[in-house]
């Protein structure tokens, strides 16, 4: 099936530099490199690549480099590249988009920050008049 989304990175290898010696082909667990023997040229499926710099760190003549995908979605206030990308994978995979280590977005960390003065709370209370909570919630009918 035809994918719709565009790759996140492009593979650019320098075919000069190039040996064929077929390291990034082994090193890359997500099949991003392959060898066409016609060519005899090693090419590269962008949309596989996750941008794990492996391949360039093994590359012995240094010739691959990754770089992130200059093609974007127009985007407005509503619709940024982000939710774009994640609401086409979600109806391709027909799964939910999961993050791994935390969420990857630059959301305040609330608990992180969190401050506490322990020296409000006493017992027994200084003013007993306001210092009794009592919250009841009734599920149905009152008896």
């Amino acid at each position: 099936m035809k994918s719709y989304l565009l790759p996140e990175y492009i593979v650019e290898r320098d075919h000069d530099r190039c040996i064929r010696c077929k390291v990034c082909i082994t090193q890359c667990t997500y099949e991003a490199h392959y060898y066409d023997e016609e060519e005899d040229m090693i090419l590269s499926k962008d949309e596989n690549c996750t941008n794990c710099q492996r391949c360039v760190v093994f590359c012995p003549t240094h010739a691959i480099t990754i770089r992130k995908n200059p093609n974007s979605y127009r985007e407005n206030a509503n619709w940024t590249q982000e939710s774009i990308t994640a609401i086409k994978k979600q109806a391709e995979t027909g799964g939910v988009i999961l993050t791994g280590m935390g969420c990857d977005k630059p959301y305040f960390t609330y608990w992180d920050r969190l401050l506490l003065n322990a020296s409000q709370v006493t017992n027994p209370s200084i003013d007993p008049l306001r210092e009794p909570m009592e919250l009841r919630t009734y599920l149905g009918a009152k008896l």
